[in-house]
């Protein structure tokens, strides 16, 4: 017997590719920035230094908001980064007071990745398009997924008591 309701996740490809475009434009420059006696030119070697480090940060951070996964199982609702390691978001189910599909906008002049966004709580977008909103006695966390009302229905079931 599976203890999984629903497994979900969604991916920014946009916001991955120009993460990675402005990585390697970083590291091009660096590149381009040290000469080639570079111990000769400390303040060239050090900008390049710089870039490099920048580069590397860019790529990680894009690569580190291109990606949530969300998992419903009898037991609680877990949001994660599907490419970085780190501390997942865990609420036990009998939280879950209200889960509904919604249509989010990821635009320039708005907010995405992992964020607050006041009124409407905390989110985790990655792209536009379908996401999930999860209603936890009041607090909304809205969540970027492909397919969100397959998890909807999923939860409807089991709150549904058997007769």
């Amino acid at each position: 017997m599976s203890f999984l309701l629903w497994d979900g996740r969604a991916i920014g490809y946009r916001r991955a590719g120009v993460g990675a475009g402005v990585g390697l434009l970083c590291f091009v420059a660096g590149y381009l920035v040290a000469p080639g006696e570079a111990f000769a030119h400390p303040k060239r070697l050090g900008l390049s230094v710089l870039l490099f480090a920048c580069g590397v940060a860019v790529v990680v951070w894009a690569a580190a908001m291109a990606h949530v996964g969300v998992q419903i199982s009898m037991y609680n609702v877990r949001i994660r980064h599907g490419l970085l390691p780190l501390p997942s978001v865990s609420v036990p189910l009998r939280m879950v007071q209200g889960l509904r599909a919604v249509d989010v906008r990821a635009s320039v002049g708005q907010r995405w990745g992992w964020t607050w966004v006041p009124g409407r709580g905390r989110a985790v977008v990655v792209r536009s398009g379908p996401a999930l909103m999860f209603d936890f006695g009041g607090r909304q966390f809205t969540v970027s997924v492909d397919e969100p009302e397959a998890a909807v229905a999923a939860l409807q079931r089991m709150r549904i008591p058997m007769l």
